[in-house]
């Protein structure tokens, strides 16, 4: 039997005994339409199963509606939320998604990006991607529009989605501080992230307002990963004087630190703190049961999605910035520091680390 032929508007136009411009016309939601015509078109169209072409309407309005979504690790479950919230934007407006994963990449990034623009994407929205060389500069002058989450250059204004990276790791560090902690390692973020380096600006100034030890040995230069948060707590626990909680800048850092901590005999939180940022579904696991900085994540794409669709249909100069609040998530990975009695538990920095 062969496969039923696609009803198209010329199918519906003859059901209807209407002109094809009225009936393209009342299909688009034209309001100089009547009301009775609209119902006898769309009426018919339904019974005919007709489906709008794609590609037709992108033609007669000279857009794709398609858009790019650059995200920086496929891997790291912070990404989705991002996506899912730009992907509710996208469906509501009846548009495409291509996501592109970098790996956090520059050359893998522009490669994207070139491809993006050979397709004719309508625009972009860059999560956690690079923005300041010539070379990415170069895809970012002019069409199509785009907007930046959670890492911007401030030489450019551009369009910027972020979130209250201070007020966060405030909340954050002045918990650890009243529990007692007063030696806290800092895992930081990529370095040339705008975020990373809001994070650790943070992290320093409240080393000197709240009296934390100030040793440079206690900041590991990682990224957002589980493997850089297994190697921030692999040297930071090796210290002759090892922190008494570390702070990481990403939950899937903090359960890379959770990890190595329990390799090394130690539990969480009676003898190390861990806080984290993201707040990731994991996080609120029983197992985990990480205190963390939470980002409105969805929220976030939502935004930049939303502020996206402005730019594509008025075409008007960027520079607006959206910066959404943080909430410290106070779990069970969190307590005052140990002061056990003496020889009653082997000093950290005596642990054998795998």
């Amino acid at each position: 039997m062969s496969e039923r032929k696609r009803a198209t508007i010329r199918d519906v136009a003859e059901a209807t005994g209407l002109a094809l411009s009225t009936v393209s016309n009342a299909l688009a939601g034209k309001h100089y339409v009547t009301d009775e015509t609209r119902t006898l078109v769309q009426q018919a169209a339904e019974r005919l199963g007709y489906r709008a072409s794609a590609v037709a309407r992108g033609l007669r309005m000279r857009r794709s509606f398609a858009i790019g979504v650059l995200i920086a690790d496929v891997a790291n479950p912070s990404s989705a939320d991002f996506v899912r919230g730009v992907e509710d934007v996208a469906m509501a407006e009846k548009c495409s998604l291509f996501l592109c994963n970098t790996d956090g990449d520059e050359e893998r990034q522009i490669w994207h990006m070139r491809t993006l623009l050979d397709r004719q994407v309508d625009g972009m929205v860059l999560i956690s991607q690079h923005c300041s060389s010539s070379a990415v500069r170069a895809f970012l002058g002019g069409d199509p529009p785009f907007v930046l989450i959670q890492r911007r250059n401030f030489d450019h204004r551009d369009d910027y989605v972020g979130s209250d990276n201070v007020t966060g790791l405030s909340q954050a560090l002045r918990h650890l501080h009243d529990l007692g902690h007063q030696r806290i390692g800092f895992v930081r973020g990529p370095a040339d992230s705008s975020s990373a380096l809001e994070r650790l600006q943070t992290f320093q100034s409240h080393v000197a307002s709240l009296g934390f030890h100030d040793d440079p040995d206690l900041i590991f230069p990682g990224d957002y990963t589980f493997a850089a948060g297994v190697a921030a707590a692999d040297r930071l626990l090796r210290l002759r004087r090892p922190p008494t909680a570390i702070f990481a800048s990403s939950d899937m850092n903090a359960m890379g630190v959770i990890e190595t901590a329990a390799t090394a005999g130690l539990n969480v939180p009676s003898d190390l703190s861990v806080v984290g940022l993201d707040d990731i579904a994991l996080a609120a696991f029983r197992s985990i049961n990480l205190t963390t900085v939470r980002l409105r994540k969805r929220e976030m794409g939502v935004a930049a999605a939303t502020l996206l669709m402005q730019r594509i249909r008025e075409r008007t100069e960027p520079g607006s910035e959206q910066i959404f609040p943080t909430d410290l998530i106070v779990r069970g990975s969190t307590c005052p520091p140990a002061r056990p009695a003496r020889g009653a538990r082997p000093r950290r920095s005596e642990v054998t680390l795998g």
